[in-house]
């Protein structure tokens, strides 16, 4: 690839050129910054002069080579005509390169250029040896009047490193310099055009310019990783990565071990590091630290505020490095930072990368830096060092600490991996090594998996003692958090002899009481405690789950019915934490799944349910699965998919652990897929058993699981009318029976203890309070039983246009498979292969509409999609669209299950 910002450049070596082939000597020395394309240039002139048929002789340095015959007067030596000649003098001398061996091979060459003009290019000069350097000189001296010309590429300092050598050639007439400055973002452009024409290249020249800083080869580099990595690269973004990564690594090493090892020093203190910190880590003087800094910034590889420009090109230096020497040099630069006073983060990179510790400070060091990288939602960085931390530390306390910073890490990433450290925490609280704050966590981890009485002991024992207003505070807001969802016995007689804070310990603006707002709930004042809930949620600015009660604040939002404010919260709570939280992530998909579920969109509930369940294992999960358990068990069994249901409550969860607010949950769950599978007396024990927790636990509230509605229900499958009356008259008679999706359920209950034509007038009422966008689920189950009574009493015109209204909201909420199973029993049955008789044209009119119901006919006589469009007077696609919905109301999968499943009287001639 040529430049095109080289043409003035080119130009000037070819005039000199034409100096040459008229006969006067020339030496031009070609420099600029590491990887500006002194080489490229040097390739493309020694292609036009090869063309005008000039000798074209490369020489290149690389550094060691020291010595007769290793450098660049040792290459020159062998393209001599007389090489064999002069090599064996070479040998015979005792390997040294004379004044006079030198000059014979001046004149050797020069002899050859009378006859043929000569172009010597010699890179990388400021590499060579001196006796190469000598060499040169002598050809410089001696050209003068001869065709030949010296092409010298040198770095952009070569002046510095060989300054005796340059001194000598500004004393030649013949002799010019020509710097090769860094591209511009024009210049970056035009080389993008090329390859990417001209709009991309306008597009992505300033991007490309910003992290190449104009150097030519990380510019190539850039293109080439570009057209590899996009299918369409002219209309992706520019992306560095790894592999223009190594253009800059390659430009770094090719500024010599001084100039990698001031790039590395840049990396390794980063925003720390000064020019005295810089020499104290390379053992380089200050001037040479200096001089090589200004030089990767000439060449564009780093920027004014000392990071390399590239974002890839700093792991790529460091994986650069030596492994023999990695561990001495970042132990070094953590040092250097900590007696700079850097922070925690900055040290403790360079302490896990050399994977070992030996100072007094190491170990308090990571531990601060992990919980630093905690409250970054970096929780494999902050584990990373905390492993480090407990492997290398030998005190008890010290391990003490780490492992409980470890538990509230690895609690957020899988809660499963922190039970195996519970017994070493535990101990050492016994031990009085694990301080108030770490124990009130650990009692939370505990809680969390079941372990209560533990849990009880731990806190109870904490309550007596006199500690600091946060540990007050932590202790406070656990006993509201954990009374609202482990109401157990346990933690039930320790939160009931937990004082609230002291005065003068309280903090300066307390959050409010959940107390009230459980009590608002409970006495059916559903928009006070909403009201109390969003003011915790304002007040809240703990980033750390364990110690706001955020929690039970969404919880009594959703049990409000203010889903629209508990969805807006929960995603907001959540939106910063990294993928690696899976617990964050697995708890937001939960609330996300009973909020949608409430709504009445089953199958976004089912999805972000069965989400939290891949998220976590059951282990993990604990006591807290039953929750994202009931979610889908309710939405499956709401869309009348009694299987899935089944199979879901099939699913392991832990039986034995003691009860929490969730399995509340999981009762009404359980009970309502009794009650649709015709099971009343499993689903009656269910619903018992949920109104004993919750009386049990004073948390006997509608809003939360309406156990007597279940109980009533259960009572009228089981032809107990007198008793179902009897329970949901105590329903109505109590605090929230208002609510919408109480008052209309307990409607719909109560239509049937009564006859058939009382029960039209209390379904009509319950359809009307039922009658919002979020609760289409309970206006279903309502409709469904209006249209059953309707047909009960031969209403057909009233039931059509009831079951028309049904499937409008079974498509809306994904409950299609219900209703089917409810309207049309027998196509349910037939799928079974049971045997049952073809459908009835009553049915089928209560189903389809009157253009669906007509396209069916035709389609059952036998007729063909545009037979049936030219009768019907409709198009073809009408048509088609028609039979699609026919075919999925009647849940039949094509043209000949329709015809054998359609009453006869409709396959009749025509």
């Amino acid at each position: 690839m040529v430049f095109p910002e080289r043409a003035e450049q080119l130009s000037l070596l070819e005039s000199a050129l034409g100096d040459v082939l008229g006969g006067r000597g020339q030496v031009v020395t070609v420099t600029g910054p590491v990887g500006s394309g002194k080489t490229e240039l040097t390739h493309q002139f020694a292609a036009l002069a090869a063309e005008r048929g000039v000798r074209v002789v490369r020489t290149h340095a690389s550094p060691g080579e020291v010595g007769p015959g290793l450098g660049i007067f040792g290459q020159i030596l062998e393209s001599c005509p007389s090489a064999d000649e002069l090599r064996a003098r070479l040998t015979s001398s005792g390997e040294t390169l004379s004044p006079q061996l030198m000059l014979s091979v001046c004149h050797d060459l020069l002899r050859s250029a009378s006859r043929r003009p000569l172009l010597l290019i010699a890179d990388d000069v400021h590499l060579t040896d001196a006796d190469s350097l000598s060499g040169l000189l002598y050809l410089v001296r001696h050209s003068r009047s001869a065709p030949v010309m010296l092409v010298l590429v040198a770095g952009e300092y070569s002046q510095q490193t060989i300054p005796l050598f340059h001194a000598e050639l500004l004393r030649e007439p013949h002799h010019r310099q020509i710097p090769l400055p860094l591209l511009s973002v024009r210049g970056v452009a035009a080389v993008l055009a090329e390859r990417l024409g001209e709009a991309a290249a306008q597009r992505l020249a300033p991007a490309a310019h910003a992290v190449a800083g104009g150097n030519p080869l990380v510019v190539r580099a850039l293109i080439e990783e570009h057209l590899s990595n996009h299918q369409d690269p002219v209309k992706e973004p520019l992306e560095p990565g790894e592999a223009s990564a190594t253009a800059v690594l390659a430009c770094l090493h090719h500024s010599g071990a001084a100039g990698l090892e001031v790039a590395r020093a840049h990396v390794l203190l980063g925003r720390y590091g000064t020019p005295e910190l810089r020499s104290e880590l390379t053992s380089l003087p200050r001037r040479v630290v200096d001089h090589f800094t200004d030089s990767l910034r000439e060449a564009g590889l780093l920027g004014e505020d000392g990071h390399l420009r590239h974002p890839a090109a700093a792991a790529a230096v460091l994986h650069d490095l030596d492994l023999a020497d990695t561990s001495t040099v970042r132990l070094r630069a953590a040092e250097l930072l900590h007696g700079e006073g850097a922070c925690p983060l900055a040290i403790a990179q360079h302490l896990a990368a050399a994977d070992r510790l030996d100072r007094p400070w190491h170990v308090s060091l990571l531990r601060r830096a992990a919980e630093e990288a905690l409250n970054r939602r970096e929780s494999g960085l902050a584990l990373q060092y905390l492993d480090l931390a407990l492997r290398e530390s030998h005190d008890d306390e010290e391990r003490a600490l780490i492992t409980a910073a470890k538990v509230r890490v690895e609690w957020l990433t899988n809660p499963a991996r922190a039970m195996p450290h519970f017994a070493a925490l535990l101990s050492a609280f016994e031990r009085g090594q694990l301080p108030d704050l770490d124990a009130v966590i650990l009692a939370r981890a505990l809680t969390w998996h079941g372990r209560e009485e533990e849990s009880a002991a731990i806190l109870s024992t904490i309550s007596s003692r006199e500690h600091a207003p946060e540990v007050r505070r932590a202790l406070h807001t656990t006993a509201q958090s954990l009374r609202s969802t482990h109401p157990d016995s346990a933690l039930v007689r320790w939160e009931q002899r937990t004082a609230p804070p002291a005065p003068g310990l309280e903090p300066a603006a307390p959050l409010p009481d959940e107390a009230v707002m459980w009590e608002h709930l409970r006495d059916g004042d559903h928009a006070a405690a909403a009201r109390l809930a969003e003011d915790m949620l304002c007040g809240d600015q703990s980033p750390d789950y364990w110690r706001g009660p955020r929690g039970s604040a969404v919880c009594v939002l959703v049990y409000a019915h203010e889903l629209d404010r508990a969805q807006h919260w929960t995603t907001l709570f959540f939106q910063d934490a990294e993928p690696g939280f899976r617990t964050w992530h697995a708890v937001q998909a939960t609330v996300l799944a009973e909020v949608a579920r409430r709504r009445g969109n089953l199958p976004e509930a089912s999805h972000r349910a069965q989400e939290a369940l891949r998220l976590m294992s059951p282990r993990a999960w604990g006591p807290q699965i039953e929750l994202p358990l009931a979610s889908l068990i309710s939405a499956a069994t709401a869309m009348g998919h009694l299987s899935t249901a089944a199979d879901w409550l099939a699913f392991p969860r832990p039986e034995d652990a003691p009860k929490t607010r969730y399995h509340l949950h999981y009762l009404e769950a359980r009970g309502h897929h009794h009650l649709a599978e015709g099971r009343y007396l499993p689903a009656l024990r269910d619903f018992m058993a949920c109104g004993g927790l919750m009386e049990s636990w004073d948390m006997d509230i509608a809003a939360v699981v309406p156990w007597r509605l279940g109980v009533a229900e259960a009572l009228l499958g089981l032809g107990q009318l007198e008793r179902a009356a009897e329970l949901l008259d105590c329903q109505e008679a109590r605090p929230g029976a208002a609510h919408p999706r109480v008052r209309g359920t307990l409607l719909r209950l109560r239509a049937g203890t009564v006859k058939p034509r009382e029960a039209v007038d209390l379904l009509r009422k319950a359809a009307e309070v039922l009658d919002t966008d979020e609760l289409p689920v309970e206006l279903l189950a309502a409709l469904i039983d209006l249209n059953r009574v309707y047909v009960e009493l031969g209403d057909s015109h009233r039931a059509r246009f009831t079951a028309r209204r049904v499937w409008q909201i079974a498509a809306q909420c994904g409950a299609e498979a219900r209703v089917r199973a409810a309207l049309l029993p027998e196509f349910s049955t037939a799928r079974t292969g049971s045997g049952t008789p073809p459908a009835t044209k009553d049915t089928l009119q209560s189903v389809l509409s009157e253009a669906e119901l007509r396209v069916a006919e035709q389609a059952a006589r036998g007729y063909t999609n545009r037979e049936i469009a030219d009768r019907l007077f409709i198009t073809v696609s009408t048509v088609e669209q028609h039979l699609t919905r026919v075919y999925r109301k009647l849940q039949v999968g094509g043209r000949s299950d329709l015809q054998s499943r359609v009453s006869p009287h409709l396959r009749g001639t025509a």
